[in-house]
């Protein structure tokens, strides 16, 4: 069955188990795809991982702002937001809510072991 056949016999609402069978073939072969896309190593992925790695480097046990950060290491703010919030759900940095004169801040620590 090709894929035109099997558009035009879920259009026209014959479903038979040679038309399951091609939606199956073809729901593996984009899974297969997908994963391989996901697995393979890219140029942005290793600049991510590098700013990562960066913003980690420049992290201590005092509350930083990710302002402060992105002036002592060159990068945008939204790259160092990007990169903590990444830190944070892996578990390899902690925010907290400072207080930055009238206003309230994300600040970012190393974890601490509890």
């Amino acid at each position: 069955m090709t894929i035109r056949e099997f558009y035009l016999s879920i259009i026209n609402g014959n479903v038979s188990d040679e038309t399951i069978a091609k939606a199956n073939e073809m729901l593996a072969s984009l899974d297969a795809r997908n994963e391989k896309r996901k697995s393979a190593d890219s140029k942005e992925k290793r600049e991510t991982a590098s700013r990562r790695e960066t913003v980690l480097g420049l992290l201590s046990e005092t509350p930083v702002f990710a302002e402060s950060i992105a002036e002592n290491s060159g990068l945008t703010v939204g790259q160092v937001r990007s990169a903590l919030s990444t830190l944070v759900r892996d578990g390899k940095a902690s925010k907290t809510e400072v207080k930055d004169g009238k206003s309230r801040k994300m600040a970012y620590t190393l974890p601490t072991e509890a």
